[in-house]
């Protein structure tokens, strides 16, 4: 292992939750914050597991090479070493070196650095909004799904129909009458009791005197008719377009930004633990499971279990190459926000850091071992590099006394 030298800015984490807290309440914080990295890290164990068994299934001799989140923080770069540092500000302690998947949809670490970004982007546009005099319209746009629909097409289906939704002179002249700004989409997709959910929660940028409320029957009016035309919705069953007309929109004017992210983290969770959370329990699996809550039912070997991981595969092989988020053209620039992949958030710098120091091979090796990587980063935080070379010692010895014990019994 190597010694500490100079700085190195990786880190893009925000500032924590223990901002502003006296010193009892921000011992707690910091405590629940890493309650919750174990947990995403023992999640992404679970998909790298379920991922690799995929790949090999599939004839890779790696099995990782099936998907990139099984190579995320597991896989170092070549020829460099894995790195630990720690944010000056903030304390959080953080990997270099290794790889980075960046995937918002199957990733519960990258997720989790993704999802508080566009948190606080979606936050700039609404006080943009405000600034400038616009309304914030969240719309809601949903439709039937039932347990036997593929996802695949029901996606491919869900696409065709907001693509219609906005075509044609009709919608140009909608467009002009509310005088729209522009859009942000969310796309969601969650795995309930009915069988897969996509849907999208979206903010439309009007003019401020418009009543929103007045926008709702010709928003459903357009795509009742695009979810017909597309096969989302069949026009000769009537308790279906009943319930179309109830359900399938919601409009809400003058929405502030915790409106929007209220809703964001019912479906999706932006930082995914109120997701696991709910995934573990009955009325959650009945309300609808996002990836990280399958992954949270993932484990272990019941049927249950597998069934969960055979849903999660389904997941991201489908949402592979699509956006969480959309902007409509030009909107970003007005609203003077960065135009940043995924990819690049999950590794972006934003803050300097320390380095603490860099780890061996063979020590990296007994980490993935021993699925320590966010004890490690506990430690780091804790007590610096002494506490990260302490762990990795009594990691070292644990590991050898188990081998000797698997030895003896053989």
């Amino acid at each position: 292992m190597g010694s500490p030298l100079g700085i190195y800015a990786k880190s893009i984490t925000p500032p924590p939750p223990s901002a502003g807290l006296d010193s009892e309440k921000k011992a707690l914080a910091f405590k629940a914050v890493r309650a919750v990295r174990v947990q995403r890290y023992a999640l992404l164990s679970t998909a790298r597991k379920l991922i690799s068994a995929a790949g090999r299934a599939s004839g890779l001799k790696y099995g990782h090479d099936f998907h990139r989140t099984a190579k995320c923080k597991y896989i170092r770069h070549g020829g460099t070493s894995v790195e630990v540092h720690k944010d000056k500000e903030h304390g959080k302690a953080f990997f270099a070196n290794l790889v980075t998947c960046g995937s918002v949809w199957s990733c519960p670490v990258c997720a989790a650095k993704i999802q508080e970004r566009r948190r606080e982007e979606i936050a700039q546009a609404i006080d943009w909004a405000y600034v400038n005099n616009f309304q914030p319209v969240m719309v809601t746009l949903t439709f039937p799904h039932r347990a036997w629909n593929k996802l695949r097409p029901l996606l491919d289906q869900q696409a065709k129909a907001l693509q219609r939704l906005r075509a044609g002179q009709p919608w140009e002249k909608f467009k002009t009458s509310v005088d729209l700004q522009g859009l942000i989409r969310s796309l969601e997709l969650t795995h309930g009791d009915n069988g897969w959910h996509p849907h999208t929660h979206e903010l439309w940028f009007v003019r401020s005197s418009v009543d929103a409320a007045l926008m709702l029957p010709e928003i459903l009016k357009r795509w009742q008719s695009a979810c017909i035309r597309a096969g989302l919705l069949d026009k000769n069953n009537q308790a279906q377009m009943a319930a179309f007309q109830v359900h399938a929109v919601d409009v809400k004017g003058w929405c502030s930004a915790s409106d929007y992210l209220a809703k964001q983290d019912d479906s999706r969770n932006w930082g995914v633990d109120r997701e696991i959370a709910k995934g573990s329990t009955k009325a959650g699996r009945a309300k609808g499971r996002h990836a990280f809550g399958l992954l949270a039912d993932a484990s272990g070997t019941t049927a249950a279990a597998k069934r969960a991981g055979r849903l999660y595969m389904v997941y991201i092989a489908a949402m592979r190459g699509k956006r969480q988020l959309f902007w409509s053209r030009g909107l970003k620039e007005r609203v003077q926000v960065e135009d940043l992949t995924d990819e690049t958030l999950a590794v972006e710098s934003r803050e300097e850091a320390d380095f603490l120091g860099s780890i061996d091979d063979s020590d990296w090796h007994t980490v993935r071992t021993t699925g320590a990587w966010a004890p490690l980063l506990d430690a780091a935080e804790v007590g610096g590099w002494p506490a990260v070379q302490a762990l990795i010692d009594r990691l070292t010895l644990d590991e050898i006394s188990r081998l000797e014990g698997l030895l003896s019994t053989a």
